[in-house]
């Protein structure tokens, strides 16, 4: 029997399937509104990328390939609807260690990325550098 390797999860990177069955790999946030109901009104993807399996390796192990999920533009935050997700998961640790070497190479660093773990539990995602301030949906912007 293999020993199964614990997923890290002081980040809040994931992987993201949507409704037209892509899965991005992305720094996942909510949009909340700034009344005192905090409703989800959206979600934020931060530097996302398309994964897609390549070819079969001759010893049995499936590539996983990364893209620029919008490479027609330089922005890399991305607001979506909650209908368009399936799910959302933590990535393997593989995966999240691929991902964060590429968020490195644009200037991102691990304190940026992950945050610290309590005894007790993880820290607020309010702690983690790449969160912004509350999106109201409203007006300006880009």
């Amino acid at each position: 029997m293999t020993e199964q390797i614990e997923l890290r999860t002081n980040h809040n990177v994931r992987v993201v399937t949507l409704d037209t069955s892509e899965r991005v790999l992305t720094i996942f946030g909510e949009i909340r509104t700034e009344d005192e109901e905090q409703r989800v009104i959206g979600y934020r993807l931060l530097y996302p990328y398309a994964l897609s399996l390549g070819e079969v390796n001759d010893d049995g192990t499936i590539p996983i390939r990364y893209e620029r999920w919008c490479p027609y533009s330089p922005v890399e935050e991305h607001k979506i609807g909650g209908e368009h997700i399936i799910s959302v998961v933590l990535p393997d640790n593989g995966i999240l260690d691929n991902y964060v070497n590429r968020l490195k190479q644009v200037g991102l660093t691990e304190e940026q990325i992950f945050f610290e773990v309590n005894n007790g539990g993880e820290s607020s995602p309010e702690d983690d550098a790449t969160e912004e301030p509350v999106d109201t949906g409203e007006g300006g912007g880009d």
